[in-house]
């Protein structure tokens, strides 16, 4: 009995080690329609058993690897050049008989698109969006939307499933990503990925890691606060805050339907939870970004502020910090595209302001101008359409290289001659003009210090600025408003950036590289 029993219990045993036995699985970033980065060498990863040894085969290329200790592996594939051959990527285990492929994977350029509402704001709610999407027919752009998730640690992995645009799919892609997208396409004639990491009603602080959020000195009381609070509690209000999203996403929707139906009163709308897990700081870098810190990519658009537009001051320390943090994990020459925000009757001139002057002290970056396709009562401005062409031409200057306008006129400098003040712009492109009548949006300031309604005219690249009871004018602005209502363009069609004399922004040539 002594020697029939433990070779009893082994093969006892034996089965349910097999039964947990790791699944042979690739990260939840490459699934079938992916695109892999051209011209840089792409790191491709998933997990097994400790120890496992696997190949993983990508067009002409096969690359060995062995599963650490928990099972995680990563190979490296050569750079390549964009292809738009659909092609199956095998990870074939070389002691087990079993492999994970995913299929139709191109090469192109992938783009971040991260940030809260307005970058996450679908397709389906743009300006005309039957006719968008009808018209959304381009297979060689693809999209993958990151499933929400938010933690106090880093995760390992991320959920979501790439995506052909399509008329079956394009309703539920980021408007701003896909017109953004769509553009490149047509320009570049590569395939193009987006990569979807966005949440409505997030701040800054959400996205950030948190060694890097800690050295700014910025949101002390934020980092306390959600620092007190135990991983068990956050799970709990994880918990509170995905039913509360089911219920206003697919619960309430679906009874207000059958409502009006039945002529019934509209049912109220279910009430947000006093915390949300992705107000933590850090929560979304750990859940939506450190996931994918390994996956290649060719550059950053970003739309986020809202939530932090109360605080210029701390905004301008935090994005910078947060744009070096990540050209740390994806190399220094990281092109990061960003969106000043629109016109809305609560966002203060003031973080318009703190955004221009990110765009001008940070190396490598654009800012996209939309105080002309704001809304004064919606903060989800319906016209995106304008926003993803703006970062797009941004793109093809600071990632492709290529030599066109890609802002709007920007204040560079004022000059007093007598009653008349004469501003001076950069980027006028092929030169300055007026959408409508006159010119409007610009106020003057005599020696009292108060702001005026003045004329304005253009002469050549500069602006003239007077004012009936002001003979000696010391400062001006433009668009500086909660609703900013200028008119002043560039004869590409690009709306000049807000500013005021009064507290001119740095001298630094916008986005030029140091």
């Amino acid at each position: 009995m002594r020697t029939i029993l433990p070779n009893l219990a082994v093969l006892l045993i034996a089965p349910l080690l097999e039964l947990q036995a790791a699944e042979l699985r690739i990260s939840g970033v490459f699934t079938d329609h992916a695109v892999l980065q051209r011209d840089q060498p792409a790191q491709i990863w998933g997990w097994g058993d400790p120890n496992e040894r696997v190949t993983v085969t990508f067009a002409t290329q096969t690359k060995p690897a062995t599963a650490d200790a928990n099972g995680k592996w990563m190979v490296k594939l050569d750079p390549m050049p964009a292809s738009a051959e659909g092609r199956d990527l095998v990870v074939q285990s070389t002691n087990k008989d079993r492999q994970s492929k995913i299929s139709d994977v191109l090469v192109g350029d992938v783009w971040l698109c991260s940030g809260q509402s307005n970058m996450h704001f679908r397709m389906k709610t743009v300006e005309n969006a039957e006719k968008e999407i009808a018209a959304a027919d381009h297979p060689n752009l693809r999209f993958l939307t990151v499933e929400h998730q938010f933690d106090q640690k880093p995760c390992e992995d991320i959920k979501g499933a790439w995506k052909p645009a399509s008329p079956g799919t394009a309703a539920d892609c980021s408007a701003v990503a896909y017109y953004f997208g769509r553009d490149l396409l047509q320009q570049k004639g590569v395939p193009i990925g987006l990569l979807i990491s966005s949440v409505g009603g997030t701040r800054i602080e959400s996205w950030m890691r948190g060694e890097t959020l800690t050295a700014t000195g910025e949101s002390r009381p934020l980092i306390e606060k959600w620092a007190k609070v135990s991983p068990g509690e956050f799970q709990s209000i994880a918990t509170v805050y995905r039913e509360f999203q089911r219920q206003r996403d697919e619960v309430h929707p679906l009874a207000v339907k059958e409502a009006k139906a039945q002529g019934k009163p509209l049912p109220p709308e279910p009430k947000m939870p006093g915390q949300r897990c992705h107000d933590c700081p850090s929560a979304l870098h750990n859940g939506m970004i450190a996931p994918i810190e390994a996956f290649a990519i060719r550059g950053v658009i970003w739309y986020q502020g809202e939530s932090n537009s109360s605080q210029p001051a701390s905004y301008e320390k935090l994005l910078p910090a947060m744009i070096a943090d990540w050209r740390r994990v994806w190399g220094p020459e990281l092109p990061f595209l960003f969106v000043q925000l629109a016109a809305y009757r609560n966002t203060h001139p003031a973080f318009r302001e703190a955004q221009h002057r990110i765009w001008q002290k940070t190396p490598r970056t654009a800012m996209a101008v939309t105080t002309d396709v704001g809304d004064a009562a919606n903060i989800h401005p319906i016209r995106k359409q304008p926003v993803g062409e703006r970062l797009a031409l941004a793109a093809r200057v600071l990632s492709y290289g290529e030599h066109l306008e890609y802002s709007g006129p920007v204040f560079e400098k004022l000059t007093i001659d007598g009653a008349r003040a004469i501003v001076s712009f950069t980027h006028v492109g092929q030169g300055l003009v007026a959408q409508g009548d006159a010119l409007k949006g610009f106020t003057l300031a005599g020696t009292d210090g108060k702001f005026l309604p003045a004329q304005a005219v253009i002469e050549g690249s500069t602006v003239i600025v007077s004012a009936d009871k002001i003979s000696q004018p010391v400062a001006v602005r433009y668009g500086w408003a909660m609703m900013p209502d200028g008119n002043l363009f560039n004869r590409e069609g690009l709306p000049a950036a807000p500013f005021r004399s009064d507290r001119p922004a740095d001298s630094a040539q916008p986005g030029k590289s140091e």
